[in-house]
């Protein structure tokens, strides 16, 4: 009887130790080309002689990063993770087996396993790794046709993005948005809106929720719609002109009064004479 309470105390233990491990609940969002952070923490004993973990991907049983006999052990360590992850050896006895793999690329998305054994049992949590890319700077172009102008931003990053056009009364308008993609890993963007209006206001807006981006663009547009030309440059021409006539007028009137003295002079030995 004692024996039989024993092997069950026994066999339950991992599963009770397993309950204590503190991993994120969610998915855990890292940008391309950052160090991923996998948080991990289990029930610590305080004896590092007894203290194994092991990281690896959920799907295909590929060892990530081990760890056992109070060092690191990258022998059977799977050659894509190879010089990218590392361990705080000063925390990990504590019960702090987070792993950090650097240089994160779209082939790193997945779910990771953290396994960590010692004498209270062995404590398990699967953390959920997403891949995203900020997306750059968004390219403007303006075509102007007979009838319409069309304003078109581009521009690339992943996942999907949630795009939106609104005037300068904050209304929302419509829009031709099409997403784009050659190998799944980054998503192309060509959003444009066409108005016939020669003269408008509108903000296009771009957000990435996966890594909390928001990009905000304000188009100002006017043009003279039977010529075509802007009006802010039809007034810097009237002051560039302005400018140039004034000047012209300033160096007559400096040159005039500087000859004005000169045929004074001229003419006083005549008047002199004659008096003679």
């Amino acid at each position: 009887m004692f024996l039989a309470n024993y092997l069950f105390v026994w066999s339950t233990l991992p599963f009770a130790a397993s309950s204590i491990v503190k991993v994120p609940s969610g998915p855990v969002t890292v940008a391309r080309g950052a160090t991923a952070s996998l948080p991990c923490e289990f029930t610590s004993d305080h004896d590092p002689s007894a203290l194994v973990v092991t990281w690896q991907r959920v799907e295909d049983n590929r060892v990530v990063h081990s760890y056992y006999y109070q060092q690191d052990q990258l022998g059977r360590q799977s050659s894509d993770y190879r010089n990218r992850t590392e361990l705080n050896l000063k925390q990990i006895v504590e019960g702090n087996a987070t792993l950090a793999i650097s240089n994160f690329g779209p082939e790193d998305d997945g779910e990771y396993l953290c396994v960590a054994t010692n004498s209270l049992g062995s404590h398990r949590g699967v953390v959920r790794l997403i891949y995203a890319v900020y997306y750059s700077e968004p390219r403007l172009s303006i075509h102007l046709n007979s009838n319409d102008v069309t304003i078109q931003y581009e521009t690339e990053g992943f996942p999907k993005p949630e795009v939106v056009w609104q005037d300068s009364g904050g209304q929302n308008l419509s829009d031709q948005s099409e997403v784009l993609s050659e190998d799944k890993r980054l998503y192309f963007l060509r959003s444009s809106y066409v108005t016939k209006n020669p003269a408008f206001n509108i903000t296009f807006t771009l957000k990435n929720p996966a890594v909390h981006q928001e990009m905000q663009r304000h188009v100002i547009f006017s043009k003279d719609g039977s010529k075509g030309i802007h009006i802010p440059v039809v007034i810097l021409g009237i002051l560039c002109v302005t400018f140039m006539c004034s000047t012209c007028v300033l160096l007559w009137l400096h040159c005039h009064n500087k000859q004005k003295p000169h045929d004074d002079m001229m003419v006083m030995p005549n008047s002199n004479n004659h008096c003679k």
